[in-house]
């Protein structure tokens, strides 16, 4: 039946579920590769679509692009994706579907996509995007719905030629029946404006486009160029990290070795034809006649003899050699020599050091800029202080990850990293320094992982932190022996787990979301992580945003966004802890005057040393927003004038705070640019107190 549930799995072993209607139609024009496993129920093994009889028409159409008479249904695989690819830990899940009962199929197999030709009748562009909308950190609101993806119009009487367009195996045009036959793009209404909705938590109104698959190449697109070669999962080995790190550290080179290629060209010449690489072809020749030449001056130095200079350095190193030998051997201790022969790791990054004064009131530095011109709003921003500068974690894509340093100054970018996650989607990306290099590191949510929601916390060294059994554990980075930290209280998921390094000593804290209350807690150690004290739970009113957290000094302060219900406007609730004590109440943050007002909501703080702390918020209705600033004291009041950060007009929001040592900071933003988010960022400068 065409409503039958299938699963199909890409090379990365991600599986998705369709109906068979939907399945035949992505094979057939060219979306998955014909021999794509599939799996459906009641069979024990994977099978390639292309051996399958339901499928076999349908993928050697695509492998030879042929457009099938199968309606193809709009968005399928975009709703498939959505359906089955969880968004960040910052999302949390709506209200689960309604699937058959059917047993779990065996991992899928590894494969090579095979080629599949461009179909004739390509479908619009406008099939292929979907609209997101809603909240990317809360949990849906009772009979809410997604935003319906419009796909783009195709006018009238501007069908696509058929006809000679159509592939046959004869290379003749096909006769008029198939040509009746093939199907037409059907009339569509156009896609409605970017309406500006209910941002709520994370700004997620802000209309964005699908993940693109477009290759971000160095300076594509309005990125600036990699400072480094593009690398995957976080880029040169860390100390004590994963070896899954390390295996693609000189990625961005071609894949396929240069002695194949010159293979291939020496077999083309052989036959006849000229050679692919010309160029390699040349100086592979330049640099065989250089060895020849060399190799020829050799023998012909040989034959002659050593000449008269030849001998005096001779005789001089046979008196050397004399003068050594009785000379006593020279003594080598053991630690020098496991120093010589042991490999030199690059260090992780140092946590963040507290600022010898505390800093002062924050003000505004300068307008702000554009960093970057796409990100997906699920991994949100990252932000640290590195070396002296800013730096900035963003995903463009689910398989794009990026980290830019910036000067905090002129905001002009000192550094910038591509990294390819492998074996899921991007969550968070974090920015960090493998000794003077910058890397990215990003989150996933790998498939078969021992902990769920697993993040990795800038500590020395590094650290994972997750979920499993239930409750908060620890990891060495990229490990899989975990140890308990917290059991927490209450039912649910766990959710939007952050955890950072502690400032005046070795150890983490941490923050999380579970059902309708937020929980902060610490940990000491270096090597080994220990719970400090009770973990805190703060009941929220009704809807519980995402927690930010940060530390200073002795203390933690968490803030979310939180509200009594769907109809009720978002507003910033806060609660600040010693390390090693616990609390249960919270402190409503009141919005300052001189802003849009309404909703507040998606915070970020940054510390100032001495208990101070900046934080960063988004506010204004449903239909516009603007992100602001303001400076916290030690007794949690407000400081200082707030900050507007966006500019007026700009839709922006899901802030990023982060300030230096030195007291110069940024923080970034995501601004609304049509179906796609911009990456902003502004300086301010919290002078010493």
């Amino acid at each position: 039946m065409s409503n039958d549930l299938w699963r199909w799995a890409d090379p990365d072993g991600q599986q998705r579920r369709v109906r068979l209607d939907e399945l035949r139609a992505a094979l057939a024009e060219g979306h998955i590769a014909p021999n794509t496993p599939v799996w459906r129920a009641g069979w024990q093994n994977w099978q390639p679509a292309h051996e399958v009889p339901e499928l076999s028409s349908a993928s050697v159409g695509g492998a030879n692009g042929v457009v099938l008479n199968i309606p193809p249904p709009p968005l399928a695989m975009v709703a498939v994706q959505q359906e089955y690819e969880a968004a960040s830990g910052s999302i949390a899940p709506g209200p689960p579907a309604a699937t058959e009962t059917e047993q779990e199929p065996p991992p899928p197999p590894a494969y090579v996509p095979m080629q599949s030709k461009a179909p004739s009748l390509h479908p619009s562009s406008g099939q292929l995007k979907t609209q997101m909308g809603g909240s990317a950190h809360v949990p849906a609101a009772p009979g809410s719905a997604p935003v319906a993806a419009g796909s783009s119009p195709t006018a009238a009487g501007s069908a696509p030629r058929l006809g000679p367009s159509l592939p046959t195996q004869l290379g003749i045009a096909p006769p008029p029946g198939i040509v009746a036959a093939a199907p037409r793009p059907r009339s569509a209404p156009p896609p409605p404006p970017p309406a500006a909705g209910s941002i709520e938590e994370l700004s997620a109104s802000m209309l964005i486009e699908s993940p693109s698959t477009r290759d971000l190449n160095g300076g594509g697109d309005g990125f600036p160029p990699p400072t480094d070669p593009i690398v995957h999962d976080g880029g040169p080995a860390l100390s004590g990290a994963s070896p899954d790190l390390a295996e693609d550290a000189v990625a961005g080179l071609p894949r396929r070795p240069g002695l194949s290629l010159i293979l291939d060209d020496i077999a083309e010449i052989r036959q006849g034809r000229p050679p692919k690489n010309k160029l390699l072809i040349g100086v592979l020749g330049v640099v065989a006649l250089s060895v020849l030449i060399t190799f020829v001056a050799g023998i012909v130095s040989i034959a002659s003899g050593p000449s008269s200079s030849d001998a005096k350095k001779a005789a001089s190193s046979a008196s050397a050699s004399a003068v050594a030998k009785n000379a006593p051997p020279p003594t080598t201790t053991a630690a020098e020599t496991a120093a010589k022969t042991a490999p030199v790791p690059i260090p992780p990054p140092p946590p963040p050091a507290e600022s010898g004064s505390t800093l002062g009131d924050c003000t505004s530095a300068g307008d702000a800029k554009t960093i970057a011109p796409r990100a997906v709003i699920a991994s949100a921003i990252e932000a640290h202080a590195l070396g002296g500068n800013v730096a900035f974690g963003f995903a463009a894509s689910a398989r794009d990850a990026w980290a830019i340093s910036l000067d905090p100054s002129s905001l002009v970018a000192t550094a910038t990293v591509r990294t390819k996650p492998t074996g899921g989607d991007a969550r968070r990306v974090t920015p960090m320094l493998a000794g003077s290099k910058l890397i990215a590191m990003p989150d996933v949510d790998r498939k078969g992982d021992r902990l769920g929601s697993r993040r990795v916390v800038a500590a020395s060294p590094l650290v994972d932190v997750g979920v499993a059994e239930g409750g908060i554990v620890w990891a060495p980075h990229g490990k899989d022996s975990y140890a308990r930290l917290f059991t927490p209280d209450g039912d649910g998921p766990i959710e939007a787990l952050r955890a950072i390094a502690l400032t005046d000593r070795k150890g983490i804290a941490v923050t999380f979301r579970r059902g309708n209350a937020i929980h902060v807690g610490a940990a000491r150690g270096e090597s080994v992580l220990e719970a400090e004290g009770e973990l805190s739970r703060i009941g929220g009113l009704g809807q519980v945003g995402s927690p930010a957290i940060a530390a200073s000094g002795d203390s933690v302060i968490a803030a979310w966004a939180d509200r009594t219900g769907a109809g009720a406007d978002w507003t910033i609730r806060w609660t600040k802890i010693k390390i090693g004590s616990a609390t249960e109440e919270a402190t409503p943050f009141a919005l300052p005057e001189g802003g849009l007002g309404e909703h507040a909501m998606s915070p970020s703080l940054a510390a100032l040393g001495g208990g101070r702390f900046l934080l960063a918020w988004t506010e204004g209705p449903v239909s516009n927003h603007q992100v602001r600033a303001i400076t916290i004291g030690a007794d949690g009041s407000p400081s200082g004038a707030p900050i507007a950060i966006s500019a007026p007009g700009d839709n922006a929001g899901q802030p990023a705070a982060v300030v230096g040592p030195d007291g110069r900071g940024a923080i970034a933003f995501l601004s609304a640019r049509g179906k796609a988010l911009e990456v902003h960022a502004a300086p301010i400068t919290c002078p010493p107190r």
